[in-house]
């Protein structure tokens, strides 16, 4: 078989730009790789209008296919967005803004469509308001958000819905992918963070939750032809995407749409103050545009250049899928490894495999007819290259040698179906404007019908939220052989994330349940047992279940045993920790396996991962001029890490662990009096 041609992967051209405009943001969003303080305040010392005109000038004066986002903060606090946006548009760029859309108000909406603003990217967390707003910092802000998208609906902007999945809301990725459909969204894109700046202090999520996602999101998008699914931040998509079929369109994607780590390759950030990084999770800045010209920072930078040409270690430099998808290379620098080492949240074992090579791209002696060249002018610029690849491969495996505009609309039609791709406000030739009453009534094409209760319940729901629910609720009753939505599946589906054990097993989960348990030692059982339990039943109330699969209790094993194999004793021990640090040990001793490349814990590895992490503490202590144990620490600690200045969640923690301890009538039994003895030496010759 002839190679699939694709855009040449080695090339280094820009296709997306990111510009944080500005610190300041009317939110303080958990996750935010910036400090409170500066998202508050933000500084004194952010680009002027000029300086940003002279910076699109500069790309534009090389390439007019880079797509520009401004972004922030909240770029929507700039007085001057608006005319960003128009002077990048009236230099051929494709303008962006990246909002969280609280601002997002009819007027300012109207603005940036006249500005000339290809679309914005708006930021939804959660279907659920009360964790939405949670997640962002500010009660309310769900629905100014969700206004927000209704305004681009209103005006034909098109908008696109970007979703930053956690260990918390992760459940909720079918529903937001139904969500984004149904809202009129072109596109999902599913963020994974790396925690640093104020995200280091949440809970990440963790690899098993990862790897699941991200198939999900391969499944969605090879169902999808009306949505563009997307992972940002996580290079396994690539490899998953392999794995599920090495000749899916997935894998021959290039550039923004292809999945992989665009940083430093197809993608950097400008910081506010002019600063030229990789990435936002990337800190280190490779020079400023206030005293460098832009393209001369992205052709020389020792780091970008090492990203392109990358030497991968440990584990991801042995691995086959290291050129398709190469890891991420923020997480190892967040955890304080180095740019080129193991990605910590990657759960693939390389099995010694030839290394996969990406395909790249073909000479090809095709040429395009004036009506395919016309319909070609029209596509996006940062998507026109794509597009004309996608078309040339198509046409190369006909056998033919002539693109014609019916082969574009072939294309067209296999993605988003025969009317095109859709636009926010496309409704089909002869329909009706809604009403009031958005739940279909029985035998309306494709639609289930509902209950009168249903419909009831349904419209008197918010306007901008009755057709994700409508969505959402047809699509559970489809699955379950329903013919109709009736008011005790929304009273389920509301109700189901309470809490206890009340749904039915079946014979085989209880079997595997059984099995898995079987030679687990009573002391095990007291603790390994009722956590199985309680993660197979979330795992089947996420999928809206009425009663426990095997395939919950694979996935909540899945879970517990984090991606790699546990000793049960180590796997007692941490499963008998206190409730505010079970997580984490958990977490950070799968991670040290991980880097390590260890197959399975034992009681041993997690006292000397245990040791490690209160030796490393004490060196952190040592620097700060300490010469005891005290907790101190802490204070001196908030004073000089910016992660954890106004940090209550931070300050929370710590009164946990200090009550937890204070209370113990002899606290030295916590870690064994050798560490003690040994960590308080470290400290008496501290000078």
């Amino acid at each position: 078989m002839n190679a699939p041609y694709t855009a040449n992967a080695g090339t280094n051209d820009l296709f997306l730009l990111a510009i944080n405009l500005t610190n300041r943001c009317n939110l303080a969003c958990a996750h935010c790789y910036m400090d409170a303080k500066t998202l508050k305040y933000g500084g004194e010392n952010e680009l002027t209008t000029q300086e940003v005109c002279s910076l699109l000038d500069d790309i534009a004066g090389r390439s007019t296919e880079t797509m520009v986002v401004l972004t922030g903060g909240e770029p929507l606090m700039r007085s001057d967005l608006e005319e960003l946006v128009a002077h990048g548009v009236k230099r051929g760029l494709s303008m962006v803004v990246g909002t969280n859309g609280v601002a997002l108000t009819d007027k300012r909406v109207q603005s940036l469509k006249t500005a000339g603003a290809m679309g914005a990217g708006i930021s939804v967390d959660s279907l659920d308001p009360a964790k939405h707003d949670a997640f962002r910092g500010l009660p309310g802000a769900w629905e100014k958000t969700l206004n927000g998208i209704e305004a681009c609906k209103r005006h034909d902007l098109s908008f696109q819905i970007h979703f930053s999945v956690t260990e918390s809301n992760a459940g909720e990725v079918p529903a937001m992918i139904d969500f984004a459909r149904a809202s009129g969204a072109r596109v999902l894109n599913v963020f994974f963070l790396v925690c640093t700046g104020r995200g280091e202090s949440m809970s990440d999520i963790s690899p098993i939750t990862y790897e699941r996602v991200l198939n999900q999101l391969v499944a969605a998008q090879e169902q999808s032809q009306d949505l563009l699914i997307r992972a940002r931040c996580a290079p396994h998509y690539k490899r998953i995407a392999y794995q599920r079929n090495p000749q899916s369109t997935l894998t021959r994607a290039a550039g923004y749409e292809g999945g992989g780590c665009l940083a430093g390759i197809h993608y950097c950030r400008i910081t506010p103050e002019g600063g030229v990084t990789a990435c936002p999770y990337i800190p280190d800045e490779e020079g400023s545009i206030r005293d460098t010209k832009f393209w001369d920072i992205w052709n020389q930078s020792p780091t970008f250049q090492s990203l392109r040409n990358p030497k991968l270690q440990g584990k991801c430099g042995s691995c086959e899928f290291q050129k398709l998808c190469g890891g991420c290379r923020a997480r190892p620098l967040a955890m304080g490894g180095g740019l080129m080492d193991t990605d910590p949240w990657c759960i693939h074992m390389p099995d010694g495999s030839a290394v996969i090579e990406p395909l790249i791209e073909q000479p090809k002696k095709l040429v395009w007819n004036e009506e395919a060249e016309k319909r070609l002018s029209r596509v996006p610029s940062f998507l026109r290259k794509m597009v004309k690849n996608r078309a040339e491969s198509y046409v190369h495996e006909l056998g033919l040698h002539v693109v014609t505009e019916e082969h574009l609309a072939t294309l067209s039609a296999k993605r988003f179906g025969s009317g095109g791709p859709p636009r926010p406000d496309t409704k089909p030739s002869g329909t009706k404007e809604p009403t009031q009453q958005v739940a279909p009534a029985a035998g309306s094409g494709d639609t289930l019908p509902w209950s009168e209760q249903a419909r009831e319940r349904l419209t008197a729901m918010p306007s901008f939220l009755q057709e994700g629910v409508r969505a959402v609720a047809e699509d559970v009753a489809r699955s379950e052989g329903r013919l109709e939505v009736n008011i005790k599946l929304l009273d389920r589906l509301e109700l189901e994330t309470q809490p206890g054990r009340g749904l039915p097993w079946t014979d085989e989960s209880d079997l595997l349940l059984t099995e898995f348990l079987a030679d687990k030692a009573p002391q095990v059982l007291m603790f390994v047992a009722p956590a199985l339990e309680s993660a197979t039943e979330h795992f089947a109330k996420k999928r809206r279940a009425t009663i426990v699969e095997r395939a919950d209790v694979e996935q909540a094993i899945a879970q517990l045993t984090g991606g790699v194999e546990w000793d049960e004793d180590a796997l007692a021990r941490v499963l008998s920790a206190p409730d505010f640090n079970r997580a984490g040990i958990k977490k950070a001793a799968e991670f040290n396996a991980r880097k390590e490349g260890l197959a399975r814990i034992t009681s041993s590895d997690l006292t000397r991962f245990r040791n490690n992490a209160m030796m490393r503490a004490v060196q952190r202590m040592k620097g700060f001029g300490m010469q005891e144990l005290s907790f101190d620490a802490y204070e001196i600690a908030r004073d000089r890490v910016p992660r954890l200045k106004d940090n209550p969640e931070a300050d929370k923690r710590f009164d946990t662990i200090r009550s937890f301890v204070a209370a113990r009538e002899n606290p030295g039994d916590l870690l064994g009096q050798d560490l003690l003895e040994k960590m308080k030496a470290q400290l008496k010759a501290n000078k």
